[in-house]
């Protein structure tokens, strides 16, 4: 089972992925938020990373600014609260007594910056909308295990990163539902690359058929 518990990590490899998106939305309907229910990023459907040690540790280093350029605390669902939901689902201690080994996992940035977009100037903007607004979020956390007995260890870093641009008359039902997009996205970069290193670099300590 994972545990909320304090712990800082050394940080040992980095995977940086960087894609762009670019969405331009109309607007034909009132200023207001998603309806109906929240929608939410999951990772129910993505098999158990089962691990050979006595617990996981799950913790969040990252303290968001709360003001502008910052803007992740806006979001339905935000890049942290997104990596703590994958490392709760997927990371699964099945060791036990015979496994003394103890797994830490550290969110070490979930920011999302909110980025300005000059827009072209001229007779031909007064008729067309743009792109005025560009969103940068990241993901990026450690993943570590050692073992007190044997003095084992193995840990991995992994920095996920996208961006999305907004135009300008964009609704705000039409901009909750790009943060949203943009999360799933970062997650799925995210969720590639985690499974990877794992795997490359943590195998000795997985049990999920498949995943050494």
């Amino acid at each position: 089972m994972a545990h909320l518990k304090p712990k800082s990590l050394k940080i040992a490899r980095t995977a940086l992925l960087g894609l762009t998106l670019s969405v331009g939305l109309s607007a034909c309907v009132k200023d207001q938020a998603i309806g109906g229910p929240v929608p939410e990023v999951g990772f129910q459907h993505l098999a158990k990373i089962q691990l050979n040690v006595a617990e996981v540790n799950v913790k969040s280093n990252y303290k968001g600014r709360m003001q502008s350029p910052n803007v992740e605390h806006r979001f339905i669902t935000s890049p942290e609260r997104a990596m703590f939901d994958w490392a709760l689902t997927r990371l699964v201690a099945t060791g036990g007594k015979d496994y003394p080994a103890i797994a830490d996992f550290v969110i070490e940035d979930a920011s999302v910056l909110e980025v300005k977009i000059e827009k072209t100037e001229g007779f031909k903007a007064m008729f067309t909308y743009e792109p005025t607004t560009r969103y940068d979020a990241n993901a990026v956390a450690t993943f570590s295990i050692k073992n007190p007995v044997n003095g084992a260890s193995g840990n991995v870093r992994i920095a996920a990163k996208r961006s999305i641009e907004v135009s300008e008359n964009a609704t705000l039902a039409e901009r909750e539902q790009v943060w949203m997009t943009l999360v799933e996205s970062l997650m799925a970069d995210f969720n590639a690359q985690m499974d990877v290193q794992i795997q490359g670099y943590m195998a000795r300590w997985v049990a999920t058929p498949g995943l050494q």
